[in-house]
């Protein structure tokens, strides 16, 4: 059988993706036992503050410019290489101003230990604002491969320097481990910057246009553009200010409910830091399908295929959903093995039980709102997220402040601000596109997928003993197979639908 291109560039972006997140977590065991609880929700702040900044500085920019590279490569060219001189300005300046009011932002945020970590992520946010614009311009051109490998370089260097410098500074103070913990950041990113810099003339698309006919494009391609980085910018910016707002306001609340300043950082850090680093962890395929979709439902609606769109839209909807459940049912079945396998936390299997939905919600909701920027519908999924976070953050400030209920206060924050945008983004694409969805079909696979899941962990807990496995062995070889029986079964659901 041959597979479609669709889903050859979406495992080539899978495979990257696992990979990358894999590193990630391998960096997460040691990081997490190394620093304890209360330095993982220190790092949390401090990489909350980063990725707000970040999000101002790029925004949708990159996403913008993938979709005007997808419609025509010329514009995309251009606009990426005047993009690229401004930011170069506007990054110097604001990386100087926040290098002389360290001290300030440190205390801000709430902790003086904050400041060496913000200092050290200084440099990668000066250069990660260029290395997303780069990758932007790229996945236009679809250039999947060489997107691929430098994300794969730049976790690859950012989990090498951290492990290194950790291992050699045995005895490094709280602020020194923070520090260093963010320094991977700048290295990752200086490595994969230089291997796409060497790969884009390579991808440059050739042309037999003049220069003349490149100065005749009309400024409204660029009025345009500004317009749509506008719009993602918006939405992209919400969801790294939910996260810094949580940040500032979680720890604060589980103090008012009667906890110490230690334990409410130790209980922000395992759920943000830890639990929902696994829960999410089954996204990568969505995430990575909305990454090959987004430039070809983009280019297919330019030039008005509008049956191949929504043939892809549907099939994309249909695949987000099957793997969300079965994930969401495999994190619920597995949360204690998992919790112990990989942190050693037992207790964190309630909190990974209550998060077990993140797969499905998050899927739909990042697909949906790539679907609508790509139909030009633009100014809905901020409205959405808009309604989710305000939703989410009260919730948060309430449920956090009752003794109690801190981890049950913060997993009813996330699904909220996941569960909102997604019903609002379906009910868009109804109304406006009206795509229709077929609940019978999706009910009768999560009942196979529920099955699946029961006769695999019922019937291996009786034969695999029998076997000779025991203990994290026979837990471990329950997973895999389960994993591997669901992932199966999505499959060949998504590729029967190809015929």
């Amino acid at each position: 059988m041959t597979l479609p291109p669709m889903f050859k560039q979406m495992a080539l972006r899978t495979s990257a993706m696992v990979l990358v997140k894999l590193l990630g977590l391998l960096l997460r065991i040691p990081l997490f036992r190394y620093l304890g609880p209360e330095g993982v929700g220190l790092y949390q702040i401090a990489y909350s503050f980063y990725g707000l900044v970040l999000t101002l500085l790029t925004g949708g920019m990159p996403t913008a410019l993938t979709l005007f590279t997808a419609k025509n490569a010329r514009t995309g060219w251009r606009i990426y290489r005047d993009m690229s001189v401004l930011y170069i300005g506007v990054c110097t300046l604001l990386c100087t101003g926040f290098f002389l009011f360290t001290n300030e932002i440190a205390l801000r945020l709430g902790n003086e230990k904050l400041e060496l970590a913000i200092r050290m992520f200084l440099p990668a946010l000066w250069l990660v604002p260029l290395l997303s614009l780069l990758r932007g311009y790229l996945q236009g051109l679809e250039a999947f491969g060489a997107i691929a490998v430098s994300e794969i370089i730049e976790q690859s260097v950012r989990v090498g320097t951290i492990l290194l410098l950790l291992s050699i500074g045995t005895s490094l103070s709280m602020p020194q481990a923070l520090g260093t913990a963010a320094l991977g950041a700048s290295t990752g990113a200086v490595c994969a910057f230089a291997f796409l810099l060497v790969m884009l003339p390579l991808r440059q698309p050739r042309t037999s246009e003049s220069p003349a006919s490149e100065q005749a494009e009309p400024d409204l391609s660029l009025r345009l553009f500004t317009h749509t980085t506008l719009a993602l910018t918006a939405t992209r910016l919400i969801i790294p200010l939910m996260d810094f707002l949580e940040a500032s306001i979680v720890p604060a609340r589980l103090q008012s409910s009667g906890l110490s300043p230690g334990q409410a950082l130790a209980i922000f850090g395992e759920m943000t830091g830890m639990a929902m680093t696994i829960v999410y962890i089954p996204t990568l395929i969505t995430f990575s399908l909305t990454h090959t979709l987004s430039p070809k439902i983009a280019a297919d609606w330019q030039a008005r295929r509008l049956d191949r769109s929504f043939r892809r839209i549907g099939k994309a909807l249909n695949l987000t959903i099957l793997w969300g459940i079965s994930a969401a049912l495999f994190l619920f079945a597995f949360a204690e093995e998992l919790a112990r396998l990989l942190f050693d936390q037992a207790k964190l299997a309630a909190a990974i039980r209550l998060l077990s939905l993140c797969p499905l919600l998050a899927g739909l909701r990042e697909v949906t709102t790539s679907v609508l920027w790509a139909v030009g519908r633009k100014k809905e999924p901020m409205r959405g997220i808009l309604a989710g976070i305000a939703c989410s953050m009260t919730m948060l400030y309430v449920l956090t402040g009752i003794p109690g209920w801190g981890y049950t206060g913060i997993a009813v924050g996330v699904l909220l601000f996941e569960t909102i945008p997604v019903l609002w983004n379906l009910n868009v694409l109804r109304r406006d596109l009206r795509l229709s969805f077929s609940g019978r079909t999706l009910v009768l696979h999560a009942i196979v997928l529920l099955l699946l899941t029961c006769a695999i962990t019922l019937w291996g807990g009786r034969l695999l003993p029998a076997a000779g496995f025991s203990g994290m062995p026979l837990q471990v070889t329950l997973m895999l197979l389960t994993f591997a029986c669901s992932a199966g079964y999505v499959a060949i659901v998504a590729l029967m639908r190809q015929k």
